[in-house]
């Protein structure tokens, strides 16, 4: 048996030798109503359609298959051999279409499905349990996929469609992504307790110019905001090492061996230890902005949908511009 998907529905073949018998999904559910109801009359009723145009579908089918379905008992109709063994096939198939669509209305109004999404570690640990409790709380029955990577691995694996949507650092995104700003995440300038800067009140960009400043690794979106913000102040910084755990980098500024800009709750428990110590930037607080992603492309599934109209966005993000000290615009 070979099924196919055409206009009228789906089209079942079966193949005898060199015969080849078709008739589609709606014939199917006439015969099965018939055989249900042993009248036309009852299954016309059941199907909202006239009687003849019952009998034409069955007499239709019966041409196709080339086998009588059905013959008179009375004032009934009774199936015949071929039509009882039909019969009972019919019932297997409308049992499954039947769960189908109580699957798929599932699907529509979201008592169940599935939402994959990507974003960047600091991300996942910090901003995402509570964007997701609140999904899950309004959605219970939809499984919710995390995956963690840098801005741009997840804006990569948005194009080859491997997440419904992602929520990372503002990124030159490539013309296939669609990005909806969302959020301005505050960096820090984070420096050991007992650095020179330590006693200051702030301190200026310029300032930084002989300092060794640990940066996130490539591919990070606030590697390239906090290097094109340094660029734009003609800041070279002595040395640069690159890092793509937030723990090592804390352990290597409390030991003095560097300093950085650090997304604020990442530090948050060790400036309340004394092992690091943020100080304000004179030219102003750094924020990036993080946006939610999705190719434009696809289709947004329901749950995709759902999300979206939960967190109530619909700022498109602003086009790539220069550094300053929001970094609005940059990468995370």
């Amino acid at each position: 048996m070979i099924i196919r998907f055409s206009y009228v529905g789906i089209s079942i073949s079966f193949t005898y030798g060199t015969n080849l018998m078709q008739f589609n999904l709606n014939q199917l559910r006439t015969f099965f109503l018939t055989a249900k109801e042993k009248s036309y009359t009852r299954a016309a009723e059941a199907l909202f359609i006239t009687q003849p145009a019952v009998s034409a579908q069955i007499k239709c089918l019966e041409q196709d298959l080339q086998f009588k379905l059905f013959r008179k008992s009375g004032k009934d109709l009774e199936t015949t051999n071929s039509g009882k063994i039909l019969f009972s096939y019919a019932e297997r198939i409308f049992e499954v279409v039947m769960e189908m669509e109580h699957v798929m209305k599932g699907y529509a109004n979201l008592t169940r499905g599935s939402l994959t999404m990507g974003t960047t570690r600091s991300f996942a640990r910090h901003l995402m349990p509570n964007l997701l409790s609140n999904f899950q709380e309004e959605f219970p029955g939809v499984k919710v996929y995390l995956e963690v990577g840098s801005s741009q691995e997840i804006a990569n694996h948005l194009l080859e469609f491997k997440y419904d949507l992602g929520i990372i650092a503002r990124l030159p995104y490539p013309s296939k992504l669609k990005a909806i700003s969302y959020s301005k995440e505050e960096f820090c300038l984070v420096i050991p307790p007992r650095h020179r800067f330590a006693t200051m009140k702030e301190v200026s960009l310029k300032e930084l110019q002989k300092e060794p400043i640990i940066i996130r690794e490539n591919g990070s979106g606030s590697r390239n905001a906090i290097l094109s913000l340094l660029d734009a102040h003609g800041v070279k910084p002595s040395f640069l090492l690159e890092a793509g755990s937030f723990e090592f980098i804390k352990e290597y500024i409390s030991k003095g061996r560097g300093i950085s800009f650090l997304y604020k709750p990442e530090f948050k428990q060790e400036a309340k230890m004394g092992l690091l110590k943020s100080i304000p930037i004179k030219e102003g607080p750094i924020f990036i902005q993080s946006c939610i992603v999705f190719p434009i492309d696809m289709a947004l599934s329901p749950t995709a949908q759902a999300f979206l109209r939960l967190i109530q966005v619909d700022a498109e993000c602003p086009p790539e511009g220069k550094a300053n000290h929001l970094l609005e615009g940059q990468q995370k």
